[in-house]
């Protein structure tokens, strides 16, 4: 397990995957409690999508008392470029029970809308065993959903849900309980076995979710956001809080849209020119960590 630190708030990272089994040996939870999985609202979909210029302006690049926290950020050197079809690749590791992945994955949303389109998006909640920190954070699922754009791609593996598993099995127990959704395979495999590790991990980070691979410019490890700060609000109601870039939950996001939008653009060399070029964007440039 591991940690980072938002303002004086510590939390605990999510649980380690590949080779380590859940920490708490199973949670004792009700089985088939959980949220599931249901098509994202259009006016979700919208929200996400439409995040105005002023508004990530307004937000600007310091972190609120919620995050985002940069520490679990790190640049690579010297690595051969990340890349599917040609594009500059974005892979994420997580699962929908993640309380940390829930938080992370609305910035990341609202990053990647920048600068292509998802379809198939999901919505989700975090896990709800009796064991589980945060529980009910609303947020997004990418299980299964496409994403195009002429600048990059994006490569999304949730690996469990956010139902508890009345089965005892070592996939069960990989998903600290819940029931196992997508298996780690390909690139997605060997990328995260080898930058979410020693090296270029320390061993309280490794193994750790959500992991982002910025086309092997930039590798995230853990708690990006605090899910503190979507706490008791609706998937409705943070998709709306983006309209507003002076409080949170909008605030925290769209900052941390920002320095995600800022790693992006070091992967597609500043294009396009109406997202890269932003004041804003130029500054969270300058905040990320150097080689």
């Amino acid at each position: 397990m591991t940690a980072a630190i938002f303002g004086t708030v510590l939390v605990v990272l999510a649980v380690l995957v590949i080779v380590l089994v859940s920490v708490t040996g199973g949670n004792k939870s009700t089985p088939g409690i959980g949220f599931g999985m249901k098509p994202a609202p259009a006016s979700v979909v919208s929200a996400i999508s439409t995040v105005q210029p002023s508004a990530f302006a307004a937000a600007g690049v310091v972190p609120t008392s919620f995050g985002p926290s940069t520490t679990g950020l790190s640049a690579l050197k010297k690595q051969p470029a990340l890349t599917k079809g040609g594009r500059p690749l974005v892979l994420y590791v997580g699962s929908n029970y993640c309380p940390y992945c829930a938080a992370t994955r609305w910035p990341l949303a609202v990053a990647l809308a920048r600068f292509g389109t998802f379809k198939n998006l999901k919505i989700t909640a975090s896990g709800q065993a009796s064991t589980e920190p945060y529980p009910g954070t609303k947020t997004l699922s990418f299980y299964k959903a496409t994403y195009t754009s002429p600048y990059i791609a994006f490569s999304a593996t949730e690996q469990c849900t956010d139902i508890v598993s009345s089965s005892t099995s070592t996939a069960v127990e990989d998903c600290n309980g819940y029931l196992p959704l997508e298996n780690l395979t390909g690139t997605a495999f060997k990328t995260f076995a080898k930058y979410d590790f020693s090296p270029y991990q320390t061993s309280a980070n490794s193994g750790g979710i959500p992991f982002i691979d910025f086309g092997n410019r930039f590798v995230e490890d853990g708690a990006f956001i605090d899910p503190t700060a979507l706490g008791g609000y609706s998937h409705a109601q943070i998709a709306q809080s983006l309209n507003n870039p002076v409080a949170s939950p909008g605030q925290t996001i769209l900052v941390g849209a920002n320095y995600y939008t800022a790693a992006i653009c070091k992967m597609t060399g500043g294009k396009p020119g109406s997202v890269c070029n932003t004041s804003v964007v130029k500054k969270a440039a300058t905040e990320l960590p150097k080689p």
